[in-house]
């Protein structure tokens, strides 16, 4: 067994050495390795007075917008004043408790909404974009 183990060892080494010949690469008799290199294409050139003619343009940064993720679980509290709704998830080895506050849309739907309801949710930041009662 051990000495199907080495040959075995052995085989893998021998292996890898090839591989490693077969990815140089190789240059036929008469032609230097420059001569295979592929040439870069010329860049044009621009004249340095012309650049510094143009005013730099401010670039504005564009904040991400956060992503947006649907979750799922059952309304443990409401609050219609301050526009917020309160979930239990529930997983296979985590329970966690989600407080998310919803859009001007969402909170018109809150009349339909009870403690105790499974709801599905899609959340863009803390702020519910969809709700969908189950």
């Amino acid at each position: 067994m051990k000495k199907l183990a080495v040959i075995f060892s052995g085989v893998i080494f021998l292996l890898s050495l090839t591989g490693a010949s077969l990815a140089q690469e190789k240059v036929g008799p008469g032609k230097s390795t420059e001569a295979v290199k592929k040439a870069e294409p010329a860049k044009p050139e621009v004249p340095a007075k012309a650049e510094s003619a143009k005013p730099q343009k401010a670039e504005k940064k564009v904040a991400a917008k956060p992503a947006q993720y649907r979750m799922g679980g059952v309304i443990t509290a409401i609050d219609a004043k301050a526009k917020k709704i309160t979930i239990k998830q529930q997983r296979v080895k985590k329970e966690r408790t989600v407080s998310l506050t919803m859009t001007k849309e969402i909170s018109k739907k809150l009349s339909d909404l009870k403690v105790g309801d499974t709801v599905n949710i899609w959340v863009s930041g803390n702020m519910i974009t969809v709700l969908q009662k189950l």
